[in-house]
C-alpha cells in the first residue's frame, strides 16, 4: 500500500516540478459564439410532420431541429419536446405537425454574441440549446451545452486532464455517469 501511495507522491511531485505547458491560445467565456465548433443544424419548414422530424433525429444524429417559415426561424423542436409533449399519448406522428408541440419564438442568440450569453440562456431557460439567427431572423446555427463544454475543456492540457485522483477522495459510493 505504501508503494502507492509512494508512487502516487512521486508522480505529483514529478507534475508539480514540470515546465508549464506553453498555453497558445486564452478561452474565455466572452470569447463569440463564432468561436464554438457547434454541432449539426437541421432546419425544417413549418408544417412538417413530426414523424418526419423524428427520422431526421435519427439520421442526422440531432437532438433538436429549427423551424422556420419564409427562412424566418419560427420554433425549435427537441428530443425534450418529443418526451414531455408527445410520449405516451398514443398521437399519429405522420399526421401531427411539429408547429404544434415545438418552443414557439425560443430565445435566440447571434454569432458574435459572446459564449456567457448561451450559459445564461441555457442557465435561465433550462434548454441544452439555443438557436442562433442573423440580423432578418434567418437561421444561421444552433449552439449546445455540449459545444460549450467542448470548447472549454479543449484549452485544458493534457496534464491538467490526465491529473491523479486525490488520495483521500477515496471510492465513489455509486456509478458515474448518467
Amino acid at each position: 500500500m505504501t508503494d502507492l501511495f509512494d508512487d502516487e507522491m512521486n508522480q505529483m511531485d514529478e507534475l508539480e516540478f514540470a515546465k508549464n505547458p506553453k498555453i497558445e491560445k486564452a478561452v474565455s467565456v466572452e470569447d463569440p459564439i463564432s468561436t464554438l465548433e457547434r454541432q449539426k443544424m437541421v432546419v425544417i419548414e413549418s408544417g412538417t410532420k413530426v414523424a418526419d422530424a423524428l427520422n431526421l433525429f435519427q439520421t442526422e444524429g440531432v437532438g433538436c431541429v429549427l423551424i422556420q417559415k419564409k427562412e424566418k426561424l419560427t420554433g425549435i423542436f427537441t428530443e425534450r419536446d418529443v418526451i414531455w409533449k408527445l410520449a405516451g399519448k398514443g398521437l399519429d406522428y405522420s399526421s401531427e405537425a411539429v408547429d404544434d408541440f415545438m418552443t414557439k419564438a425560443p430565445d435566440v442568440l447571434q454569432m458574435d454574441d459572446p459564449i456567457a450569453f448561451a450559459l445564461n440562456r441555457m442557465t435561465e431557460g433550462g434548454y441544452r440549446h439555443v438557436p442562433i439567427v442573423n440580423d432578418d431572423g434567418r437561421p444561421m446555427g444552433i449552439v449546445g451545452i455540449l459545444d460549450i463544454v467542448k470548447h472549454l475543456a479543449s484549452y485544458y492540457s493534457e496534464e491538467i486532464m490526465n491529473l491523479p485522483p486525490s488520495p483521500l477522495r477515496g471510492a465513489q459510493d455509486r456509478p458515474e455517469g448518467g
